[in-house]
């Protein structure tokens, strides 16, 4: 997601190397975020009278890496085919993060060129190649309309994705298959919660066009924020009427159904999203747990800044505990909601996460099934008769959505499925096993669907799963 900054931009060249660094910490096995939170050893120091800690330089830096991930597969086989040796990693990481900028048409084929040999120059791990990079980078540019087609010419590079992920995806989402490769590509939107604890859809999207801000309502809650801003210029944020969250995963507050005086369980809590939202539309009591303690402050981080627990009978208690042993965090009494929001492949949310498909393993899926299915049976006897789980995975694949929970309400006496409220639509499938909810393109909120209807879902969201299991 590009983010306007509010500072002049940064030197390209130094943006240019801390993505290289970023780069070369993914195929050290980080993930991206990781990577560009701990550049890798050796990484290049900014050129004099550029801050370290940079914000614009961090979002350019930001910007530059994620595009290259999002040509991955096609940078692998541009620079086999210019290469004639296998150039050292460091080199490689420079490369491909100058040739994705050529490919994107980011910036004149000069300016690009000229800023990535200079960069080359001034990285002790890559000083020597400054001219390899120049001839690479040219080689390219002479060629350039026949390795473009070259490199989409295969399916599985056209997508960014292994060929094994293009196969799961084909299978799973069948004639959609093509729409939610072409969704994810994109850099994802900048979607947020308006905390109707504080003020309403309507006023919020008062306050955002007084500011200059375009934004479009796109859920019940949620508004799509057309130019993408760092959170703390967003008017609203830092008072707590609106938080950062897709429009698909504010579903699921709704759809569990909470009411005042309901014990609530939220599972796999951080990083509070689904929490807030909770405690925003009801006040109910939730128990939410989270394993990781430094992602369970950040429940508490978010709650304060939104004013929650805000009043009546709205509690809140932090859980730093395994959901799969109850005896950690459960006093007994039963929920009369769960919400489950597992963790799964994330194939939902690549756009977000374009590292994605290259972090996971064929074997994963079948892993993270096995997983969630124990979640699914522990969390089970927590739930108190006619109460209701909904489970939530941000996946496409289906052996962590429609199958696994056919096979436990097959299996598990006094399970049944409830219907998910809301209108049929291109956007989901499998209703009979739950909802699946596939990531759409910025493109599905056209002029003619501006409108958002209560009775429809969302017009943009990433990819979910949705079932919501009552107990008879």
């Amino acid at each position: 997601m590009a983010i306007e900054s509010a500072t002049p931009s940064p030197p390209l060249g130094d943006a240019l190397l801390g993505a290289a660094a970023a780069w070369l910490g993914m195929q050290s096995g980080l993930s991206l975020d990781r990577a560009l939170q701990a550049p890798a050893p050796g990484a290049p120091a900014a050129r004099p009278g550029v801050e370290a800690h940079d914000p614009a330089l961090a979002g350019a830096v930001r910007d530059l890496a994620s595009t290259a991930v999002r040509r991955r597969a096609q940078l692998d086989h541009l620079l086999g085919v210019l290469s004639h040796r296998p150039p050292d990693a460091p080199v490689r990481a420079l490369l491909a993060v100058a040739l994705a900028q050529l490919l994107a048409r980011a910036y004149a084929d000069f300016t690009l060129v000229d800023q990535a040999v200079d960069a080359a120059r001034r990285w002790p791990l890559t000083a020597s190649a400054g001219g390899f990079v120049n001839a690479v980078l040219r080689a390219f540019l002479r060629r350039r309309a026949e390795l473009e087609e070259q490199a989409c010419a295969d399916p599985a590079r056209r997508w960014n994705v292994p060929p094994w992920w293009l196969r799961r995806v084909r299978e799973d989402c069948g004639e959609q298959a093509d729409a939610v490769l072409a969704a994810e590509l994109e850099e994802p939107p900048l979607v947020l919660r308006v905390n109707v604890r504080r003020t309403t859809v309507a006023a919020q999207q008062a306050r955002l066009s007084a500011a200059g801000l375009a934004a479009r309502r796109v859920g019940a809650a949620a508004l799509w924020l057309e130019r993408a801003l760092p959170v703390e210029r967003i008017p609203g944020f830092a008072d707590g009427c609106v938080s950062v969250q897709d429009a698909g995963a504010q579903l699921a507050a709704g759809w569990l159904g909470v009411a005042p005086g309901m014990r609530v369980l939220d599972a796999c809590a951080a990083p509070g999203g689904k929490t807030a939202h909770l405690l925003e539309i009801a006040d109910c009591r939730v128990d939410a747990v989270e394993r990781d303690g430094l992602r369970a402050q950040r429940i508490g981080e978010n709650l304060r800044r939104l004013g929650l627990p805000a009043a009546g009978a709205a509690t809140a208690r932090i859980e730093v505990a395994d959901v799969l042993q109850p005896a950690g965090y459960w006093d007994g009494q039963p929920y009369d909601r769960i919400l489950l929001d597992a963790p799964c492949t994330a194939s939902g949310v690549v756009r977000r996460h374009p590292d994605i498909p290259w972090s996971r393993r064929p074997e994963d899926v079948a892993n993270l099934a096995t997983q969630q299915a124990k979640m699914l049976r522990v969390l089970w006897p927590l739930l108190a008769p006619a109460g209701r789980l909904l489970y939530v995975v941000c996946s496409v694949f289906a052996a962590e959505g429609r199958s696994l929970v056919a096979g436990f309400v097959r299996r598990q006496p006094g399970a049944r499925l409830v219907g998910l409220a809301a209108s049929p639509g291109p956007a989901q499938a499998g209703a009979a096993a739950g909802l699946l909810l596939l990531p759409n393109s910025v493109a599905a909120v056209t002029p003619a669907r501006e409108a958002f209807s209560a009775a429809t879902l969302p017009l943009l969201h990433d990819g979910f799963f949705y079932a919501l299991i009552e107990k008879n």
